[in-house]
């Protein structure tokens, strides 16, 4: 976490006493903590007169949904203020005004930030209730299609960027190139700078695999430029401090090792081409000898989707239905090496040929097969 405060400027070097920064899910605090710690030092350092919570009170705002987490998480940050010798009578009035338990894209926030760090949650729509849903559809103009929670939270933390702030969030990257991130993009693209992108892909970057495809990514309020591009870094704290300096360098040099620099990223809806060098390359050969998969009648879809894989997904051989209720299955894991290596899972296909669902009556085991299932349907 400190390698995305890094990158997003949020360094004891800076007077972060007079800057505002906002979480938008601090969870348990993985980011939260390591910005106190530095605001704490910044404030230290420039001696700054009066009270610690006259001078700091404005400088967080940290959001919570969950009620568990939020509390859990209260608690963690008065006993961190009180190891940096803060007394519990002003711990707790800084808590007060940095803690804001609610939903982040419903809860009112005064004022604009310097700075928006995190990791914002990856919900699906299909566990959003309808009336939610809908509100946050007519709050949000990038919750397109079938676009996760996390793509609003972008969109309203960028409106809430101060004039040159910064975000730097690590989430997945699926919208920087598919159809329901089309929105976002040119939001992006239309009023802000995309700074910097890092690949995380393969990366212990989490404790737990909790986010297919992570990467993290800055953007700033400020006139569009180049965007400093970074792919699957050894996770050591050395290793990320060097990149994180080449990243933010005023001027890239000519060896920069592995960042490079890449203009006109950002362009209207158009998918974000961040790959590296030879994967670039390997893209425009393809583009320039071959149609696209559209042209030649092939639809692409974003996979399966059943809403619930514990009942739809299998062993194909295990799942007792029906022959043709029933087809083999291949995921992103089936084709890690370059080739599909089949691991053998299948897929319950409950589809007529000519649309719509099939008659149960005339497939009895596919039906005692989903009323065995129904409570997870």
């Amino acid at each position: 976490m400190d390698f995305i405060l890094d990158l997003a400027g949020y360094t004891v070097d800076r007077p972060l006493h007079d800057m505002r920064l906002l979480e938008p899910s601090f969870g348990a605090g993985d980011f939260l903590l390591p910005a106190i710690e530095r605001l704490l030092a910044a404030w230290r350092s420039a001696q700054s007169a009066g009270s610690v919570v006259d001078a700091l009170s404005d400088a967080i705002c940290a959001v919570e949904l969950h009620h568990e987490t939020f509390f859990a998480t209260r608690v963690e940050v008065i006993e961190r203020l009180k190891l940096e010798g803060i007394s519990t009578q002003d711990a707790l009035a800084l808590v007060e005004r940095w803690l804001v338990a609610g939903d982040f894209l419903l809860v009112p926030l005064d004022g604009q930030f310097d700075f928006v760090v995190g990791n914002p949650p990856y919900v699906r729509q299909e566990l959003i209730p309808a009336a939610l849903l809908a509100e946050y559809r007519a709050r949000y103009q990038t919750l397109y299609d079938r676009a996760d929670i996390y793509i609003p939270f972008i969109e309203h933390s960028l409106s809430l960027l101060a004039a040159s702030g910064h975000l730097g969030f690590i989430c997945a990257d699926r919208w920087m190139k598919n159809r329901y991130g089309g929105p976002l993009r040119r939001l992006v693209a239309d009023g802000f700078h995309l700074k910097i992108y890092v690949d995380m892909v393969d990366t212990p970057a989490f404790h737990s695999e909790v986010i297919a495809y992570p990467a993290i990514t800055v953007i700033s309020r400020e006139a569009t430029g180049a965007t400093r591009i970074a792919h699957r870094p050894a996770i050591d704290r050395v290793t990320l401090a060097m990149l994180a300096d080449a990243l933010r360098v005023k001027h890239l040099p000519q060896e920069a090792g592995p960042v490079r620099e890449v203009a006109r990223v950002a362009n209207g809806a158009e998918p974000w081409l961040l790959e590296s060098s030879d994967q670039m390359a390997l893209i425009r050969r393809l583009e320039k000898h071959f149609p696209s998969l559209e042209a030649v009648g092939c639809k692409v879809g974003i996979g399966v989707a059943t809403g619930a894989d514990r009942a739809f997904i299998g062993d194909l051989d295990a799942l007792d239905v029906e022959p043709d209720r029933k087809l083999a299955l291949a995921t992103t894991r089936d084709i890690l090496s370059g080739e599909v290596q089949w691991r053998g899972l299948g897929v319950i296909n409950p589809f007529a040929d000519g649309g719509g669902l099939v008659d149960l009556r005339e497939y009895p085991r596919l039906c005692r097969y989903l009323e065995a299932r129904r409570a997870v349907i």
